[in-house]
């Protein structure tokens, strides 16, 4: 099935992306940091962010530990439900920089985003399915949800390729992931591509549910990378914009690593969630120190990871061809920019 953007999905996109920033401009959560009188020499900087650990955990650091002053920035967050709808998002100029998941990668290969910094290696998609289905070719002629161009329809993809399966065996059905998690726990759909904490919330319509397949069934052959994108050419055109973004995800992510339990209580206060929920989330995400992630960079590791992920998305047929990853990833950017 071909996941390139029909009319129908980028009219569906650019009403999401409008209600959620509607929805952000009514209510959002915007911290500001700084003094008054300091706050207005600080650049505005939009950030988007998806409600989860992965998604929001070095706001909620960078928020608790001042590092957005630090840098000369003062954000305000917009919440963002998937990946397409946050970069669809950038082309509206009402966000600057937005999180996004692996199976969203196929925007910024096709073009449409360039990445600022890697965030994490994530574990946290399944294909998942009704109680009493135990194998993927269970679900054939079934119902199942993908919710379009995520990392839960990349993992999907990647599945139906291991067991010799095509999406013309199933009922695919593209949603929402909201919609998804209320689809399954009333037994609307057979089967759907998710990941945490979704999937927790799954689970509480459908506590027997199974987990057929995660990213970790595929991690020798692929890499699942979180990332933080802008539109292209955007560093090259606010370079203190993108050099004070990169500055604060990498002191937050230091505090990350080296603080895993206070970052988890510091997120569940940002998102005004469980604790338990964010440890939970926090469990199936793999976490790099900026110096780790600096060397990743330098010595061509990120690179590899991202035309592994192209490789995928071209037989999905998201992508036509396999661009440069240094046409979407200035990683000596990323490597020279220092913490705050």
């Amino acid at each position: 099935m071909t996941t390139n953007f029909s009319r129908r999905n980028v009219l569906q996109l650019s009403l999401g992306a409008a209600a959620i920033s509607l929805l952000a401009a009514c209510g959002a959560k915007t911290e500001d940091v700084g003094s008054a009188g300091a706050a207005k020499d600080l650049l505005d900087i939009n950030v988007g962010y998806i409600a989860d650990y992965n998604g929001a955990a070095l706001m909620a650091v960078a928020d608790q530990e001042g590092y957005w002053a630090k840098a000369g920035l003062k954000p305000k967050y917009l919440p963002f439900t998937n990946g397409p709808l946050a970069i669809q998002a950038l082309g509206t100029n009402n966000v600057d920089v937005v999180y996004i998941g692996s199976g969203a990668l196929w925007l910024p290969a096709s073009g449409k985003a360039e990445i600022w910094a890697v965030n994490s290696v994530s574990n946290a998609d399944r294909i998942i399915a009704q109680p009493g289905i135990k194998t993927l070719t269970e679900l054939k002629g079934k119902k199942v949800a993908v919710p379009t161009g995520t990392s839960g329809d990349q993992l999907f993809s990647l599945a139906l390729a291991k067991e010799g399966l095509t999406r013309e065996d199933f009922e695919v059905t593209a949603m929402e992931p909201p919609a998804i998690v209320a689809a399954f726990a009333a037994g609307q759909i057979d089967g759907a591509a998710l990941w945490y904490p979704l999937i927790d919330s799954a689970k509480k319509g459908q506590p027997e549910l199974v987990e057929l397949f995660s990213n970790e069934d595929f991690i020798d052959t692929l890499t699942f990378p979180s990332t933080f994108v802008a539109s292209p050419g955007r560093a090259a055109k606010d370079k203190a914009l993108a050099t004070g973004f990169i500055s604060v995800v990498k002191s937050a992510n230091d505090y990350r690593h080296a603080n895993q339990d206070t970052t988890i209580a510091l997120t569940a206060k940002f998102l005004k969630l469980k604790e338990e929920d964010m440890a939970a989330q926090a469990s199936v995400a793999k976490l790099f120190t900026s110096k780790e992630l600096d060397t990743l960079s330098s010595e061509g590791t990120v690179y590899t990871w991202l035309n592994g992920l192209q490789e995928q998305f071209k037989k999905d047929e998201k992508i036509k061809a396999i661009a440069d990853p240094k046409t979407f990833y200035n990683s000596e950017l990323f490597v020279s920019t220092p913490t705050v």
